[in-house]
């Protein structure tokens, strides 16, 4: 099913992405001084300070987790651990991808540039190293498929109308955005790709069966983060919101529940 020369080529890559990635967020947790000294400088906005906490916070266990699946890939062989291992630099790929573009511009900025690289080439050597001839006997039960379409395209019915609320009228006054990363990587990649997937799916197209354990893996780690991020606002002196988090926890925890099923159900026709 994955052609082994480029997914070792993927499995190097995201295990050297994940001894990074575990460095910047550790770093960024333990010293204070990383963003507190940009911050004093002007390098790096304050309001950013909430975001870059959670991110870290979620990475350090996404790193180690990432790594413990790149050695288990290169061990024992399993589409499982490689769509897993692929999510999970999806994660990466996105939160780095923020840090690089978004202005996280701190003493650790090259490290930044480093681990975006890193999961970059690494998902792109990823979703490239499956062979049709063997995905395609791969199946999931039509209600699972069903289910996870319908939840991806929920997801794009609250955030692409949320974003573009904040957005539209930012540009209409020609004012940035303190988050406009967000709406960059959001609204033009992650809302497509997610509607690419739920139509795959709907489809019964086979490679919408990976990508869409690839992205499963994504929105749980990512949106732990955002949540996590709103419940700590206190933390950092802003008002957390309340009418968001039973939202986000809700998709967390949804796509935790499909992410299970997805495992479990995910399997070679007989």
């Amino acid at each position: 099913m994955i052609q082994k020369t480029k997914s070792h080529i993927t499995a190097g890559m995201a295990l050297l992405l994940s001894a990074f990635a575990f460095f910047a967020a550790y770093k960024g947790l333990m010293d204070k001084s990383v963003y507190q000294d940009a911050i004093t400088t002007g390098a790096f906005l304050k309001v950013l300070r909430i975001g870059t906490f959670s991110q870290d916070l979620i990475s350090v266990p996404a790193s180690i987790l990432l790594a413990v699946l790149s050695i288990l890939y290169f061990f024992k062989k399993g589409e499982k651990t490689f769509i897993a291992m692929l999510g999970f630099i999806g994660y990466f790929l996105y939160s780095y991808g923020l840090f690089v573009t978004g202005g996280t511009y701190t003493r650790l900025y090259p490290i930044y540039m480093i681990i975006f690289i890193f999961s970059l080439y690494g998902f792109i050597y990823g979703v490239t190293s499956f062979e049709r001839n063997e995905y395609v006997k791969f199946q999931l039960p039509k209600a699972l498929r069903i289910s996870m379409a319908v939840f991806f395209i929920l997801i794009i019915c609250i955030f692409s109308p949320l974003w573009l609320s904040q957005l539209i009228p930012s540009a209409m006054k020609q004012m940035r955005p303190d988050f406009f990363s967000v709406f960059v990587f959001d609204l033009c990649l992650v809302m497509p790709a997610l509607g690419i997937i739920a139509v795959q799916l709907l489809r019964n197209k086979p490679f919408g069966n990976i990508l869409a354990g690839i992205a499963l893996i994504k929105i749980v780690t990512l949106i732990l983060s955002v949540t996590i991020g709103e419940l700590s606002a206190p933390l950092f002196g802003k008002a957390a919101n309340f009418g968001i988090i039973p939202v986000y926890g809700a998709i967390t925890v949804i796509s935790l529940v499909l992410g299970i099923f997805y495992c479990l159900k995910f399997k070679k026709k007989t």
